[in-house]
């Protein structure tokens, strides 16, 4: 066999193995489905609600309505797989990028982690196209929006003329509500995937502010140092996350460091 032979072969088999599709059986949610070999597939860049939470349902029928049934081309970017065992890809129906299309429909939003990252400055155009359009559940109160002024923010504050503020321990009664959260962070933690910014030591109890990887190009080097030990405001939706509040930073300007 020459070797303009082999090489034929060796293209023929590498345009095979990337044209291959998998059919789509079961759509668990707005980001996760199964095929027809068993495997379960987590969409990468990007976060839809979770079933039980505002906009689940939408989601998950937003996407089982791209793909449920079809024949889907799927790409790895560098991790093969999450700590669930589920595949991370980026998923193809014909020519159209499912991933991106959640994001530019505003069933989805934009959640990277580095070293996956291949697409991320492309969803974040569209999604910041669908945040201005008040596409699918971002004219709902779903998601957090994101604050384009980037702006690190130190102030002093007259605290007697602010009654929009509330306390952090009084953030879980204001769920899927847009708030102003005081309190000191006393506890930190960055898994490198995630920063967590608490208020009170009993983290799995209480109101935390919740930075995600995606964004860690925005804010300070080391946001859990930055912050520890600082009293602060908040801004944002307010979430339930197992059972406790949470608000997600996408912005150093949503964070007032209060001096």
């Amino acid at each position: 066999m020459n070797l303009r032979t082999l090489l034929c072969i060796c293209l023929l088999s590498l345009f095979v193995f990337c044209a291959r599709t998998e059919k789509v059986t079961e759509v668990i949610d707005g980001d996760t489905f199964k095929t027809e070999t068993g495997s379960s597939v987590r969409l990468l860049g990007i976060n839809a609600p979770e079933i039980a939470d505002p906009g689940g349902d939408i989601a998950k029928h937003a996407l089982a309505w791209m793909i449920m049934g079809k024949n889907v081309r799927m790409k790895m970017d560098v991790t093969d797989k999450d700590d669930y065992g589920r595949l991370l890809r980026y998923v193809f129906v014909d020519e159209v990028n499912v991933n991106a299309e959640m994001i530019r429909l505003g069933y989805a939003e934009v959640r990277f982690y580095p070293p996956d990252t291949m697409y991320i400055e492309e969803m974040r155009e569209l999604e910041k196209i669908a945040i201005r359009n008040h596409n699918g559940l971002w004219a709902l109160p779903v998601f957090q929006f994101s604050d384009t002024t980037g702006a690190l923010v130190t102030k002093t504050v007259t605290r007697s003329g602010d009654f929009d503020v509330i306390a952090w321990h009084e953030a879980d009664q204001y769920y899927s509500q847009t708030k102003i959260v005081e309190g000191k962070i006393v506890a930190s933690n960055n898994t490198g995937k995630v920063c967590f910014l608490n208020f009170h030591k009993d983290w799995r109890r209480y109101f935390t502010a919740v930075i995600f990887a995606s964004d860690f190009d925005k804010f300070p080097a080391h946001p859990e140092d930055y912050y520890l030990n600082r009293t602060v405001r908040v801004r944002g939706l307010v979430k339930e996350y197992r059972g406790k509040p949470e608000i997600i930073l996408k912005s150093p300007s949503q964070i007032e460091i209060m001096e």
